[in-house]
């Protein structure tokens, strides 16, 4: 019987399409499979899903840490905190000097150089990694002046030499940016000479700073005061008392009680500058380094009796230790043990005590001290702190001193 050969051409159809059927299925299931994973629907994509999420809420969590503004004491302005800070020499992750520190690294070194906010400048006790000036020959060249901006006086001098190991500092107190009369009288050139020693000894007991008269000296050669007026009562009391940069005239010459900026003129520092990070503006006479730390820290010292703010600055404040980041004397150590007082917007200002061994000279040009107290009122002093020295925090006040 002869083969139907419309019969055969159907059959091989037939078999082409099976085929091609089989292959469509093969594919199909392919790209379901992918499918699946990649819109988290099969089981191994649900897995990656939940790891994106939980990956997404930690940096969310970091996130909220890092701009918290309720800061601990261990925040410097309590700004921008971030919890995984690191400082100089790398501290280990999750300091335990925050209670909020989480195991993550972070990209910022917590150097000195990019601080901008107080948790950016440091943990609780542990200032900012700062660049330090070693040996007598390296801190005498920083001192200079930025040269004359005041035609109607005579061009500013800062200068220093090593007699050893100990800094000689010569200068004439004319400031080297626009001066703004906020008192009688300009600024005259005086002829001052300071020695600060190149390597500083930590003391057995803190000293008081001078209640008037000069505690250390900016690199401009400018004296600097502590927060102590004329009448006994805070620099703060007497409205306009002072130029914006935080300095004026007064009977003993051209001084600095605090540091101020401004938008409108010159000062020590711009604004940005302040901002940015701590600044170097001089050294205290007993050899430690003042810097900038108005934007970075707080002081401990609260007013307790606002009564006294006007008369007795000293008896007006107290220092309440943990109370802010820095420490009795205004100054806090970094990670490689460096200590250094920081200038702050509230008392003491620039420093509140002494944490090195000092000798206060007693009159202008005299030692250490520069300008000193007043004739007749040679042992005019803040409030004695008592206890040790150390290069951390020096010890609580002794009431009883």
């Amino acid at each position: 019987m002869a083969t139907n050969p419309l019969t055969a051409r159907q059959r091989s159809r037939r078999l082409v399409s099976l085929v091609l059927l089989l292959a469509a299925t093969v594919v199909f299931a392919a790209c379901s499979s992918d499918a699946e994973s990649v819109d988290g629907s099969g089981e191994d994509g649900a897995i990656v899903e939940e790891t994106d999420t939980t990956a997404a809420a930690a940096d969310a969590t970091t996130d909220d840490d890092a701009n918290d503004g309720d800061a601990t004491d261990g925040d410097a302005a309590g700004e921008d905190a971030s919890d995984e800070e690191t400082t100089a020499g790398g501290a280990t992750d999750g300091d335990t000097s925050d209670p909020d520190a989480n195991d993550e690294d972070t990209s910022d070194d917590g150097t000195g150089d990019d601080t901008g906010t107080g948790a950016e400048s440091g943990t609780a006790g542990v200032a900012a990694d700062i660049d330090v000036a070693v040996g007598c020959e390296e801190i005498a060249s920083l001192f200079g002046t930025n040269g004359s901006a005041n035609p109607d006086m005579a061009d500013p001098e800062s200068s220093a030499v090593c007699d050893g190991d100990t800094v000689v500092i010569s200068a004439n107190a004319i400031p080297d940016y626009t001066y703004i009369e906020t008192s009688p009288g300009p600024p005259r050139a005086q002829d001052l000479t300071y020695e600060i020693p190149a390597a500083p000894t930590v003391a057995a007991a803190t000293t008081a700073v001078p209640l008037i008269g000069s505690l250390g000296v900016t690199l401009a050669g400018i004296p600097i005061f502590g927060p102590t007026e004329g009448t006994g009562g805070d620099v703060g009391s007497i409205n306009g008392i002072l130029m914006e940069c935080g300095s004026h005239n007064g009977p003993t010459g051209f001084h600095l009680h605090l540091v101020g900026t401004s938008d409108t003129t010159d000062c020590d520092f711009s604004p940005e500058e302040i901002a940015s990070g701590p600044q170097l503006l001089g050294y205290a006479f007993d050899g430690y380094p003042i810097y900038t730390g108005n934007d970075q820290y707080t002081p401990s010292w609260q007013l307790t009796d606002e009564s006294l703010f006007a008369t007795d600055t000293w008896a007006a404040h107290s220092y309440v230790e943990g109370s802010g980041d820095l420490d009795e004397c205004n100054g806090l150590t970094d990670a490689d043990g460096n200590y250094a007082y920081y200038t702050t917007d509230a008392f003491p200002y620039v420093i509140g005590c002494f944490v090195g061994e000092v000798e206060i000279g007693g009159g202008a040009g005299g030692g250490g001290g520069g300008q000193g107290p007043p004739p007749g009122d040679d042992d005019a002093q803040g409030p004695p702190p008592g206890g040790g020295g150390g290069q951390g925090p020096p010890p609580a006040r002794d009431e009883d001193a």
